[in-house]
């Protein structure tokens, strides 16, 4: 049984996960050859965080089975994922001396999870086709609270009083997207397909323009050797956070058909969504970015 699981992951690594992020490694080659700027990269940025991304998450909300949700699970899980995050934003600000914006998504950096790419192919592998339930509630949650959340506490940094949060945050692509979402959820047999179309079509472009647009920013600003400070959110990640995960589920005592998910999903690389947001917010992103993907010496 364990060879057969060996087996299956090391086919879900040459397909797809290898090829998906091939574009990242496009994008990188396109940027050391002059092809495309790093203006480029934040134009196509400004099109994901706008267009794309809401778009992604209005599918994954208005189609996620909420009632079918793992939510102790959920809810331990989410508990870890702000020990992490807190403790990487900690790290980078009173360690490192990083500004409070790039420490709070290096914090985000160490909790936010590739699941949709990464996880969820060798979860349904190892697991079947359920595994993509408790995955999908991870997913909801953390554009809900980690993402959003995140987006909201920039545009308070931002400053300029209460009436411009609250226009900020009422215009925020991202909940507008989860409240659509929950709105179509709610009245899914009233829906028009054409909304789902949409939402698919776009939406699939989100991970590879992000993706693309990391590529090239890291052929312009990311060199080796990494700082300190890469290297320390690398280990929150790699090693704290799935570490964190297991005493969490064990002393709640999760059902160990979610935990196993939620473990892998734990163990799983850093998501590019606080690339995203810096590149957004004109955050630097020397440190988070090869902690997405380191890149070879040059």
């Amino acid at each position: 049984v364990e060879g057969q699981r060996v087996r299956m992951m090391l086919t879900t690594l040459l397909n797809p996960i290898l090829p998906i992020f091939a574009i990242l490694g496009v994008g990188y080659l396109s940027g050391r050859r002059g092809w495309f700027d790093a203006d480029f990269a934040r134009a196509l940025n400004r099109f994901v965080f706008f267009i794309a991304q809401p778009a992604l998450i209005f599918m994954i909300v208005a189609q996620a089975p909420f009632a079918a949700f793992p939510w102790s699970g959920l809810a331990a899980h989410l508990g870890n994922q702000l020990t992490v995050y807190a403790v990487g934003a900690l790290a980078a600000r009173v360690v490192f001396k990083r500004d409070m914006r790039e420490a709070l998504l290096l914090g985000m950096t160490c909790a936010f999870v590739n699941h949709v790419f990464y996880v969820l192919p060798i979860a349904e592998r190892i697991y079947g086709t359920e595994a993509a339930i408790p995955i999908a509630g991870v997913i909801v949650v953390d554009i809900a609270v980690l993402y959003c959340g995140t987006i909201l506490i920039m545009d308070v940094m931002a400053g300029g009083g209460v009436a411009r949060v609250a226009r900020a945050t009422l215009r925020n692509p991202a909940l507008i997207a989860i409240a659509a979402g929950c709105a179509v959820n709610a009245a899914r047999d009233y829906a028009p397909n054409g909304l789902f179309t949409y939402a698919e079509f776009v939406g699939h472009s989100a991970p590879p323009a992000s993706l693309f647009a990391l590529g090239i920013v890291m052929a312009a600003a990311v060199r080796w050797p990494f700082g300190a400070a890469t290297w320390s959110i690398v280990a929150i990640k790699v090693a704290l956070h799935p570490m964190l995960a297991f005493t969490a589920f064990a002393a709640f005592e999760i059902e160990a058909s979610a935990a196993n998910i939620l473990m892998l999903v734990a163990a799983g690389p850093c998501g590019a969504m606080p690339f995203v947001i810096a590149l957004q917010y004109g955050v630097r992103t020397e440190t988070i970015a090869p902690v997405l993907y380191p890149p070879r010496h040059s």
